[in-house]
């Protein structure tokens, strides 16, 4: 990380891949966590999917008055949709450094596996229609999440974290040996 630049940090995947066990790890240098999940929890804590919309509309704030005012943050997402890319953009505009960590499982059963199992433990449920669209969405949208962010590391969370590559402006700085499946299609040697 640059000290002279504020940094936005990304934790990427679809659901259920390990971004919140990942971010809490950091999250003493991390500045702010934006985590709509759990903005959606704080407003509605017997029924946080009813209040994604609000969530969603209050971590944009959150995020447009973290990069106004300069400060280090982080940011939970599924990598989805074009909102984080728009933000991770206005930020780099704002003279930010953007460190993506896109964190990735086996295939898209494991994704469904893990929420169920997070659900029988009292975590957060999603739809497995909805997870197979974000799978496939989080990892075309992390193609230009690469051109956006000064350096991603990419992380296999299939049995443990493993870092499979690292890319700094761009580059290639570190390529494991062996690459997944799942990041063939954005990891090229």
């Amino acid at each position: 990380m640059n000290e002279t630049k504020p940094t936005m940090t990304v934790f990427a995947g679809t659901n259920g891949a390990g971004k919140s066990t990942l971010s809490m790890q950091m999250r003493d240098w991390l500045g702010e966590l934006v985590d709509p999940d759990q903005i959606a929890r704080e407003l509605k804590p017997d029924n946080p999917r009813s209040a994604d919309l609000s969530a969603g509309r209050e971590a944009v704030k959150r995020i447009r008055s973290l990069i106004q005012s300069g400060a280090n943050f982080a940011i939970e997402t599924t990598l989805s949709g074009s909102f984080v890319l728009k933000h991770m953009q206005i930020a780099k505009e704002s003279n930010y450094e953007i460190v993506v960590y896109y964190i990735g499982l086996e295939d898209v059963q494991m994704h469904i596996d893990r929420v169920a199992s997070r659900v029988e433990q009292g975590g957060h449920w999603i739809a497995e229609e909805d997870i197979r669209f974000r799978y496939e969405q989080s990892l075309q949208n992390l193609k230009p999440a690469l051109d956006i962010a000064d350096q991603v590391i990419i992380i296999d969370n299939t049995y443990e974290p493993l870092i499979v590559a690292e890319l700094v402006q761009g580059k290639m700085v570190y390529c494991a040996d062996e690459i997944p499946n799942w990041a063939n299609s954005v990891v090229v040697r």
